[in-house]
């Protein structure tokens, strides 16, 4: 039996709470339809992987100072959970978002856990005395400049991902590493004060729910924003601003000659150039099957430039694939002194049809 110390029965309170919040975690990321199956299973990964350190922290804690043939034992699962720890901030960067994979942060972590199992023997991030006490090593800022520069990594891929998601995600994702900041440096500063594991674990919560919402607001072929997120902007529309809708050419042709599969890459395509181009300026939604809508809340008076770069960037694009479709674009603009937004956006959808009936008779 442990000695229950008002320490450890504190602790032990702390470490069980901390449990079944993840538990909890689990079955609102497991019940969660919004997110695709292969990101659920990583923060369910993340999550027992934290329940698994969250236990083991626990059993260090109380066994320290005690029972000294566990010094071995003590000093392996230390090693595991140092090893362990980085893996979870880039494992769910790298599923979330597979094309940012970057080699040099896995091979960093690899040589971190040979690392990290060398030091067991020579004491160089930590060392467990002949009374199974656990002490910090020389080098133990290594293992902190390595879990800080995965969670960054983390934070950096996060921000990026926003600005293609179009998300205002940059102090949401500021906001969740500020909290694991803060519960790490509290027992950085004083080992007294066991943290660390509830802040990690209370972040990759945080961080399941910014990116459920993400995804809510994200159409999932285009990547641009959904019908949801334009029903969000028509009613609270933001005035002066220029609304431009695009609209694909012949569509229906290309899906009947050359497939929905290839419908969809052209589609995917062309949101593509649309968010490369108006991103940094505005919110673009996909609100219909290859119907496109812009709003440039500022710099109205530029919305003939930037739809000249979308058809530019498109040409460039059709010199590769020759079968890609054309767009038909219209724009209108509603002054600081509007009030209907919809009256607005016929008048931009009545831009596009007549640039799209002009098409047709030059062809003709």
């Amino acid at each position: 039996m442990f000695p229950l110390s008002d320490a450890l029965k504190g602790f032990t309170g702390y470490s069980v709470l901390t449990i079944v919040f993840l538990l909890s975690g689990a079955m609102l990321v497991a019940t969660n339809r919004a997110v695709a199956r292969d990101e659920r299973g990583v923060f369910l990964r993340s999550i027992t992987a934290l329940v698994v350190i969250v236990a083991i922290d626990w059993f260090t804690y109380a066994t320290s100072g005690q029972f000294p043939e566990l010094r071995w034992p003590h000093a392996v699962l230390m090693a595991v959970t140092f090893s362990i720890a980085p893996f979870i901030p880039v494992g769910i960067a790298n599923v979330i978002f597979p094309e940012i994979r970057v080699r040099w942060v896995m091979i960093i972590l690899v040589c971190h856990v040979v690392f990290q199992t060398v030091g067991i023997c020579f004491g160089y991030v930590f060392w467990v005395d002949e009374a199974n006490v656990y002490h910090r090593g020389p080098l133990y800022f290594v293992y902190m400049a390595v879990y800080t520069l995965s969670s960054i990594y983390l934070v950096v891929e996060s921000v990026k991902a926003g600005r293609t998601y179009q998300s205002s995600s940059v102090l949401a994702v500021v906001s969740i590493f500020v909290c694991l900041a803060a519960g790490v440096l509290m027992q950085v500063s004083d080992t007294t004060v066991r943290t660390t594991w509830t802040a990690v674990s209370m972040a990759v919560m945080l961080y399941f729910l910014f990116y459920s919402d993400m995804v809510l607001r994200t159409d999932p072929l285009t990547k641009l924003l959904n019908r949801r997120s334009f029903e969000e902007f028509l009613a609270k529309p933001k005035f002066p601003c220029a609304v431009i809708v695009v609209d694909v050419d012949d569509f229906k042709r290309v899906n009947d000659t050359h497939g929905h599969a290839y419908g969809d890459d052209c589609l995917a395509a062309i949101a593509g150039i649309i968010r490369r181009v108006f991103g940094g300026v505005g919110m673009c939604f996909r609100t219909g099957g290859d119907e496109f809508l812009i709003v440039i809340p500022k710099q109205v008076g530029d919305a003939d430039a930037y739809m000249k770069r979308v058809h530019l960037a498109l040409g460039r694009a059709q010199s590769s694939d020759p079968h890609l479709p054309s767009i038909s674009m219209g724009y209108a603009v509603a002054d600081k002194s509007c009030n209907d937004v919809a009256e607005v956006i016929r008048e931009a959808d009545q831009a596009m049809y007549e640039a799209k009936r002009g098409k047709k008779l030059q062809r003709a």
